[in-house]
């Protein structure tokens, strides 16, 4: 149960974009069960402190629009790990997802200058605005043909590939890449023992 900060980090959330963690929301253990961490206002709250979306869970969680954003944020990440780019309604929906008035502010501090945004009115549009932002600072800096899809499909868990040849397979090589050699050596000696 993710109940502080240090257990969402230790459940292998916490990476370094907002939006894969919230597709991620909706996870697999491996073997094909189903967790909404959605549904779950401790890992809300969590996800919200670490990204710095907000300090507190704000109330009436949209749970539709969530979802919403959800499904169409996991559409992304499996096109991208594909190898296909966002098409036009893609881009469409996430350009709505951002449209949220918003103003900026700049901070001078020991070292130069700092320019930040800040909404116009805090709340659920806001929160959701920046989880978009975050896929669209993703395409416009980051390698997007690093974005994947873990190998195993009981799995599936979306994450950015940081290894120097781009050549990471699952999310985590001691669970779910040890979960397909064992697979693969059953499978292996299941064959020799037909003939």
């Amino acid at each position: 149960m993710i109940r502080t900060l240090q257990d969402y980090r230790q459940s292998g959330f916490g990476g370094q974009f907002a939006w894969l963690d919230f597709v991620n929301s909706q996870e697999r253990d491996g073997f094909g069960c189903l967790t909404d961490h959605l549904r779950n206002p401790l890992w809300l709250a969590n996800f919200l402190r670490h990204f710095h979306l907000a300090d507190s869970l704000p109330p009436s969680v949209p749970l539709r629009a969530l979802g919403d954003l959800r499904e169409f944020l996991r559409g992304v990440a499996e096109n991208l790990a594909a190898g296909r780019t966002p098409g036009a309604s893609d881009l469409r929906t996430l350009n709505a997802a951002l449209m949220v008035p918003a103003r900026q502010k700049l901070f001078q501090h020991q070292n130069g200058f700092r320019a930040e945004l800040f909404p116009v009115r805090s709340g659920w549009p806001w929160i959701l605005s920046r989880i978009a932002a975050s896929l669209a600072d993703t395409l416009t800096r980051y390698d997007r043909e690093r974005v994947k899809i873990c190998a195993n499909d009981g799995c599936r868990w979306a994450y950015y590939d940081v290894t120097k040849g781009s050549t990471r397979r699952w999310c985590n090589d001691r669970t779910c890449g040890n979960r397909d050699r064992v697979r693969r050596a059953r499978a292996a000696a299941k064959r020799r023992n037909l003939r």
